[in-house]
């Protein structure tokens, strides 16, 4: 029986028609497949000139469905990959699509990496260890990584990471020096900043060690913690104290007279 398109009937979705074959629904295209077979009412087909349409369309959705997902903002070959799998594109016309798309220079790994680097230098406290592991979580290449990251010179790592530094300083104004410059480069580290750049942004921080401030606050919590062992012995209740004090960062020799001055006060 001779096949022959009867209908082109046009979807409420744009771009997409419905193939009637012999007055009955057959399949759909998107405009791009119409177009590039010519279809038009009264055409004859083959099974096999069906099946090549059909194929064509499935690309075509992908194609356009990738498109759509691109629009809204650059992404990396992986991510696209990705968006197309849990759109059930078959997983053979993926790469069709992806190299259509790397040849139109929509998808380029190179340039999302260097325009990440540029936005999260720009937009976050991130440091280039942090960043790197997102890249490589969307798919980048080590290689393309590393290089985008030399964009984010170590005197940008340098004036991001004392200002978050200032802040931390701020955050932990009544921690010991000590443990106040501990927290600070474990942030920094998390953050993702190096050893190396770390140092010297406590170095540029230029913390100073105040013997009266540090005098301050070690009373003060030494006060508090002699009231919460109000129920201990004095020895287990000095022992307890220095021991919560020195995790603190507070030196034993500052410890010991801070406490004797409180139970000099107490008795």
């Amino acid at each position: 029986m001779v096949k022959k398109i009867t209908m082109i009937q046009t979807q409420k979705k744009a771009g997409r028609f419905n193939i009637y074959i012999n007055d009955k629904y057959a399949f759909p295209v998107s405009e791009s497949v119409l177009i590039k077979y010519r279809l038009h009412k009264g055409q004859e087909l083959d099974e096999n000139l069906i099946e090549e349409i059909k194929l064509a369309d499935d690309i075509s959705k992908g194609y356009n469905a990738a498109l759509n997902y691109l629009s809204y903002q650059l992404r990396t070959r992986k991510e696209v990959e990705d968006k197309l799998r849990s759109l059930d594109i078959h997983e053979d016309y993926i790469p069709e699509i992806i190299n259509k798309l790397i040849d139109l220079d929509l998808i380029n790994d190179k340039n999302y990496a260097e325009s990440y680097v540029r936005t999260m230098m720009n937009t976050s406290d991130k440091g280039p260890k942090v960043i790197k592991l997102n890249l490589l979580k969307k798919g980048v290449d080590d290689n393309i990584a590393e290089d985008a990251l030399i964009l984010y010179t170590d005197k940008l790592q340098v004036k991001k990471g004392v200002t978050l530094a200032e802040k931390l300083a701020n955050r932990y104004s009544h921690d010991s020096y000590r443990n106040k410059q501990n927290k600070i480069k474990q942030a920094l580290l998390t953050k993702g900043f190096s050893y190396d750049i770390i140092d010297t942004i406590i170095q540029e921080l230029d913390l100073i060690f105040d013997d009266d401030t540090e005098r301050e606050i070690l009373l003060e919590k030494a006060n508090k913690l002699w009231s919460r062992y109000d129920n201990l012995d004095i020895k287990k209740r000095k022992f307890k104290i220095q021991q919560a004090l020195f995790k603190q960062g507070f030196s034993f020799s500052d410890i010991t007279s801070a406490l004797d001055e409180i139970e000099d006060t107490n008795i």
